[in-house]
C-alpha cells in the first residue's frame, strides 16, 4: 500500500478578464492533512486532523488508479471544505 501526504487542496478561480478559470492550490491550515493511499486497482483519500483528537475520516467514494492524485484532490476538495474547515 502506497501513501501520498498532501497539505493542499485545489480551488477553480474565476479570471473574468481571460473569460476562463484556473485550479489552484490554497495550503491548509497546520492541524489537518490529506493523504491518497493505493490499495490493489483502487485509490481513496483520507483526511487527518489533529485538532479533532487526532480524528481519520476516509472520503468517499474510491477511485480507480487510472486517476491521478491531483483529478482526486480536484473531485473532493469542495467536500473536505465543508467538513472539516
Amino acid at each position: 500500500m502506497a501513501t501520498k501526504r498532501y497539505n493542499h487542496l485545489v480551488y477553480r478561480v474565476e479570471y473574468p478578464r481571460e473569460r476562463g478559470y484556473r485550479m489552484e492550490a490554497s495550503p491548509l491550515p497546520d492541524w489537518v492533512y490529506i493523504s491518497i493511499s493505493e490499495e490493489n486497482s483502487s485509490k481513496y483519500m483520507t483526511v487527518h486532523s489533529r485538532i479533532h483528537i487526532n480524528k481519520e475520516v476516509r472520503i468517499s467514494p474510491d477511485y480507480s488508479t487510472d486517476f491521478s492524485d491531483m483529478d482526486i484532490i480536484k473531485e473532493l476538495s469542495g467536500e473536505v471544505c465543508r467538513r472539516f474547515l
